[in-house]
């Protein structure tokens, strides 16, 4: 990242936004708490029923037939999706704590006015049944990321190999899934599916001035974007983002407090764009329980990925109804209960690593009023429905109602 783009930056935080975001947040008091890290490809609410998988039967219209393809209404003819599922695509029952659904807020550059008629969907060449991107970018990639984040200066290089940690999996036993080396204060990870990991002080995390708070539970909204500011101004100098934008979001733990996440991704204005660059190439800041710099995680998912094509989508509207109909996939452990508890639509791409396809998806966060907590806590569950029309989809797995 240049100095001027940072500086830029920080000085478009309003000073009345961030006293007002401070004001916000409720509730005001809250104790200290380790809340551990989770890596992207997770990084979802997860409670009970963890290693479930909710699905719900197919919708009516949708191709059973995985060979060929449908035309478009733009007369080219597109491939069917096919959906496969995989073990390594389990987290458990996504769910959100809020006091109200306005506090669910996570920096989706989406609002309901962008009217696509099309969106990007790719087929994720890393995709694989045990949850390692196998073949990535590969190993000469790797040490070129390395490279051009050290200048070539660093410590010896060490390789993580399958074989070192895996076994019967497909996967050859020397395939490098990653690779790290020392570099100052910070260890530096090149992952195979291209994700670059530093660390400071061996997880013991870098100290960072009096005045900045950088924490997943005592820090204020407008703290929080105080202390990516300065991150960002004093430890992405191995960033390349012009129009950094900075989010800070999370949910409350069953106890009422707040727990905060911090990220950023570049915002360029083209609506696509922001939308893929939100969903594939976030960097995610992480403090340890101390509040130091304990690691930034920089994804770039595309770098693993092939696009298929530009597909149809339908409307919030449609996939509202689709919805009702029960046309949706969730791990949530209720059937969705009805409209009046639907709280939020929004248009994402699923991006994990156990997804063989990235495609755009509404999700739906629908209040589930049997799971309501004695301290004023909602859980909101996550529906998805896929925005890309049925006639393109086939796959999509059954739900027998039970968890397993």
């Amino acid at each position: 990242m240049k100095a001027e783009d940072i500086s830029e930056a920080m000085n478009n935080i309003n000073e009345d936004f961030i006293e007002s975001a401070n004001e916000r947040r409720k509730p005001k008091s809250r104790k200290s708490s380790w809340v551990k890290w989770v890596s992207a490809a997770a990084a979802i609410a997860v409670f009970a029923f963890a290693g479930t998988k909710a699905f719900v039967p197919n919708r009516p219209e949708q191709n059973d037939n995985p060979v060929g393809g449908a035309e478009s209404e733009y007369g080219s003819v597109l491939p069917i999706l096919e959906y496969v599922e995989s073990s390594a695509a389990a987290y458990g029952f996504e769910g959100y704590l809020a006091y109200d659904i306005s506090e669910l807020e996570n920096g989706n550059p989406w609002n309901e006015k962008m009217a696509f008629e099309a969106l990007p969907v790719f087929r994720n060449n890393s995709f694989n049944e045990v949850g390692i991107a196998y073949p990535g970018i590969g190993e000469e990639a790797m040490l070129k990321k390395l490279n051009s984040i050290t200048g070539g200066e660093h410590g010896e290089i060490e390789y993580s190999r399958v074989g070192d940690f895996s076994s019967g999996s497909g996967i050859p036993d020397d395939f490098v899934d990653r690779i790290e080396a020392d570099f100052g204060n910070r260890t530096i990870e090149i992952q195979s599916n291209g994700t670059v990991v530093s660390t400071y002080n061996g997880f013991d995390g870098e100290e960072l001035p009096d005045d900045i708070s950088f924490t997943y539970t005592e820090t204020s909204e407008g703290d929080a974007y105080r202390a990516i500011s300065y991150i960002c101004q004093n430890y992405c100098d191995f960033l390349d983002k012009g129009n950094t934008t900075f989010v800070t979001s999370g949910d409350y733990t069953f106890d009422g407090e707040f727990s905060r996440n911090y990220r950023i991704y570049d915002f360029s204005g083209d609506e696509i764009s922001d939308m893929l660059n939100f969903a594939f190439n976030e960097v995610q800041l992480a403090p340890n329980d101390e509040g130091k710099l304990m690691l930034i995680r920089i994804n770039d998912k595309l770098s693993c990925a092939e696009k298929i094509g530009d597909y149809p989508i339908i409307s919030t509207e449609e996939a509202k109804d689709m919805l009702l109909d029960g046309g949706y996939i969730t791990t949530a452990p209720y059937e969705m209960p009805g409209k009046k508890y639907i709280a939020k639509a929004e248009l994402i791409y699923r991006s994990g690593t156990g997804e063989n396809i990235w495609m755009p998806y509404y999700r739906f966060l629908v209040e589930l009023p049997e799971m309501a907590q004695e301290n004023g806590l909602k859980n909101f569950g996550a529906y998805y429905v896929p925005a890309v029309e049925a006639k393109y989809i086939t796959g999509l797995p059954l739900w027998n109602g039970s968890f397993n």
